[in-house]
């Protein structure tokens, strides 16, 4: 359900706005609890498009048709209190409690993610001809960031909002292409691979992933794995997604003026 959130909020963010798929977007996740209620018509009605648009937006969002979509939403609950609870919560001083509980887990990033790692990754981002970094939500937010600090040493780097898009990227990429992916759990690279990714190809991209998820560590997609520490909890993200961008940033500025030298 949570991934299915993440995919309207993509969309919803990357259509111009009035356009039938922006409205589309827009109306399920104000409906989110009565969505599995409605047929395509009603959903049609609604939007004030046709049954052909909302099949055309059920396939460019990854479903077969609107029944596979529906099926995502029978089971919806408000993920609020679960979502914004850490420890301290309670706490009348929640705003130092907040903070504390940010500071406690930037010390875990700090003494859990490996230095030789983040190097190797900076070296890549310099050498690959393609490189590209793919996020959802929290995560995007720093991929956009990333982009935008890389250019300032000369490094050009794709990214793409719309999950349907990351999905075409990779397809596409071949053995020149650098794909980093930045998730938390590694909801990520299980999206991609229920979409049957054809990521086994012979000349496919190097995929890097950077997560929370030791579970990934052996995943026979993934090139090289990064892995931080953190305790579960809203004091866990954006910051050490964001910690983590900043250093290979710092590192790639090095590399990048080192070979000027």
């Amino acid at each position: 359900m949570f991934n299915m959130v993440i995919i309207l909020l993509a969309t919803l963010n990357s259509e111009p706005i009035g356009t039938n798929d922006y409205w589309l977007s827009k109306f399920i996740l104000c409906h989110l609890k009565e969505i599995h209620k409605y047929n395509i018509s009603d959903l049609a009605k609604a939007c004030c498009v046709s049954n052909s648009s909302v099949s055309r937006f059920c396939r460019k969002i990854g479903f077969q048709n609107f029944n596979e979509l529906k099926l995502q939403f029978f089971q919806y609950t408000n993920t609020a209190e679960k979502k914004f609870f850490y420890p301290g919560v309670q706490c009348s001083n929640f705003k130092d409690s907040y903070i504390d509980g940010i500071i406690e887990n930037l010390l875990l990033l700090k003494e859990s993610i490996c230095v030789t790692d983040l190097h190797r990754l900076a070296e890549d981002i310099v050498n690959y001809p393609n490189v590209a970094a793919f996020g959802s939500l929290h995560s995007q937010s720093a991929v956009l960031n990333f982009q935008t600090d890389l250019l300032s040493s000369g490094i050009v780097m794709d990214t793409r909002i719309c999950f349907q898009e990351q999905l075409e990227y990779m397809e596409q990429a071949d053995c020149n292409t650098l794909i980093v992916l930045f998730s938390r759990g590694g909801s990520h690279l299980k999206r991609f691979l229920l979409h049957h990714l054809q990521l086994s190809k012979r000349k496919r991209p190097k995929i890097v992933m950077i997560t929370a998820n030791k579970n990934l560590a052996s995943n026979k997609y993934i090139d090289q794995f990064i892995y931080y520490d953190e305790k579960e909890g809203f004091t866990a993200y954006p910051y050490a997604v964001e910690a983590i961008k900043g250093v290979l940033v710092l590192e790639v500025y090095r590399l990048v003026n080192k070979k000027k030298l």
